[in-house]
């Protein structure tokens, strides 16, 4: 496959998030440029309780203008590790510690520079309550195997962002057959 060459690189709009448009020499030579978005890299907490249920949330998201449901997710803040990000944002959003984590994968998108780390964390046990950020409204609540599954693989169900975390923590769970 043939590389693509960076010409230039700027920051075309910073707020929230911020768009970068980077400009490319194609492998026919042709000048074409794309718009970046440009983020924090983040982590996906898929969670269990010592109890074997997945802890979810449900929050209002601007994009799509609905609420959607997640695994408990966030930024990655700056000299944090995932696992470290993974810790903290499992406790602020759902006051849950986690007992142990490991990191399942890290996706990449096509249009934008930023990471998701998708980690599984088990054993995990209420020790406090939810501290979500300023602008986060956020219900927290659990569901079995059984009712994750469904979530997961329920065509018409449009509302659960993290279907790829899922599915990776049941086959490290060993709960997906091969």
């Amino acid at each position: 496959m043939s590389m693509w060459k960076k010409r230039e690189e700027r920051e075309a709009y910073s707020g929230w998030r911020r768009i970068i448009r980077k400009r490319f020499e194609l492998p026919d030579g042709r000048l074409v440029d794309f718009d970046i978005l440009g983020a924090a890299h983040y982590v996906t907490v898929a969670a269990i309780t010592q109890s074997g249920e997945f802890l979810l949330v449900k929050q209002y998201r601007p994009g799509p203008e609905m609420p959607l449901i997640s695994f408990p997710e966030g930024a990655i803040d700056d000299g944090e590790s995932p696992e470290q990000s993974a810790r903290r944002e499992l406790l602020e959003e759902t006051g849950y510690e986690a007992g142990k984590i490991v990191h399942l994968k890290t996706f990449r998108s096509s249009y934008t520079d930023q990471l998701q780390f998708c980690l599984l964390a088990t054993g995990c046990r209420k020790i406090a309550d939810p501290k979500p950020d300023d602008d986060e409204f956020i219900e927290v609540f659990s569901l079995p195997e059984k009712a994750l599954r469904q979530l997961l693989s329920k065509p018409q169900d449009d509302t659960f962002s993290n279907v790829g975390c899922g599915y990776l923590a049941l086959e490290r769970l060993g709960k997906l057959q091969p």
